[in-house]
C-alpha cells in the first residue's frame, strides 16, 4: 500500500482543522550540567535556535502550545499528541501557515 503526496498550495487544499497551522522559530535552553566542575572551567554554551510546527491549540501571555498531530478532527472533542509548550520570552517569530 502506498500512500498519496498532495502537496498543499493554498489554504482551500489543506484538511480541515479547528486551530489555526503555525511554524514557531524560538530559542531553547541547554540542559542542566549534572557533574561538579570548576566554575572558572565553565564554557557558556551556545544557542539552541529551535524550528517547531504544529496547531496552536493554546496560548496565553507566558506560553504557547503546540500539537503537531490531531485526532477526532470533526468531532466534538478533539485529541492531540505531541504538544509541545514554548515560553513567550523564548518566541522570536510566529508565521502563519
Amino acid at each position: 500500500m502506498s500512500a498519496t503526496v498532495v502537496r498543499v498550495r493554498d489554504e482551500a487544499d489543506r484538511p480541515p482543522a479547528p486551530y489555526n497551522l503555525v511554524a514557531v522559530e524560538w530559542e531553547d535552553s541547554a540542559r542542566p550540567i549534572s557533574a561538579w566542575q570548576w566554575v572558572d572551567d565553565y564554557e557558556m554554551p551556545q544557542i539552541i535556535h529551535c524550528v517547531s510546527v504544529g496547531y496552536l491549540i493554546a496560548e496565553t501571555d507566558e506560553a504557547l502550545a503546540l500539537a503537531p498531530n490531531l485526532g477526532d478532527v470533526g468531532r466534538p472533542r478533539v485529541q492531540a499528541s505531541g504538544i509541545i509548550r514554548i515560553p513567550r520570552s523564548a518566541v522570536r517569530k510566529m508565521i502563519p501557515l
